[in-house]
């Protein structure tokens, strides 16, 4: 029901907004035309453009001079103040979210994998990989590995939305203690850019993840994040002589 006095553009605001977050206008792509709106929702152009400038005050929109009113990506931050999970994460932040199982899998380790792991060449890995998304956004791949020597039996078809530190800790009390992470950029193979929707130039990161429990390794993550979706964030505080971030 039409709200009294409630002025004409913030009804096209709200369709606009809602086709924004529905993903019918996805990131970083342009919006009709001025002209074509006014069309479609019978209004003057200055009615459109009060609703545009609303949208681009919202910081849903943006201008590029000479090409048009583009979809702003909407950036998730990440704190990396203590040991986090994804999942975990978007469901406190009140996120839509989603996860796909791209591809599940019993490997044996080669030169490079047994490595990383630090465990004989040839030794079973469980490969577990999941595409992240955000309001139908592809947000990040990520490659997981993990022991078969204590993870036995993966049942990856109950993980798309959950958490896969939940899953762990209750089949197989899992108590990871601590982890380390490195950043760095990295340009996406093809198959990822397709999985990840990257169909113009944007910067990725690469996520590397080394989770231990007693001081032994349990799991490495490999995860290819589009930059225009997701920051990582680290407070500094050299108030006192006790170190308060402890970087996973």
């Amino acid at each position: 029901m039409p709200v009294p006095n409630r002025p004409l553009y913030m009804d096209i605001y709200d369709d606009l907004f809602s086709r924004i977050k529905q993903g019918t206008y996805d990131s970083e792509t342009p919006l009709p035309p001025e002209r074509d709106l006014c069309e479609h929702y019978h209004v003057s152009r200055s009615t459109v453009r009060s609703a545009l400038r609303e949208l681009h005050k919202n910081g849903l929109i943006h201008t590029i001079q000479g090409s048009g009113t583009f979809v702003k990506s909407q950036v998730i931050e990440q704190q990396l103040l203590n040991f986090y999970s994804f999942t975990d994460e978007l469901k406190n932040r009140g996120t839509d979210f989603g996860c796909t199982i791209v591809d599940y899998q019993l490997i044996s380790a080669g030169d490079r994998l047994a490595q990383k792991m630090g465990c004989p060449k040839g030794c079973a890995i469980h490969l577990l990989v999941r595409l992240r998304c955000s309001a139908s956004a592809p947000l990040m791949l990520e490659y997981t590995y993990l022991p078969q020597s204590r993870f036995h039996k993966i049942n990856a078809a109950v993980l798309p939305n959950a958490s896969l530190y939940e899953y762990l800790r209750t089949k197989y009390n899992l108590r990871m203690d601590h982890a380390v992470e490195t950043l760095q950029p990295i340009l996406p193979s093809p198959r990822e850019k397709e999985l990840l929707s990257v169909t113009h130039p944007i910067p990725c990161m690469l996520l590397e993840r080394y989770g231990y429990e007693e001081d032994v390794l349990v799991e490495y993550t490999r995860s290819v994040v589009r930059g225009d979706k997701y920051i990582f964030k680290v407070r500094l505080d050299n108030r006192s002589n006790r170190p308060e971030i402890n970087v996973p």
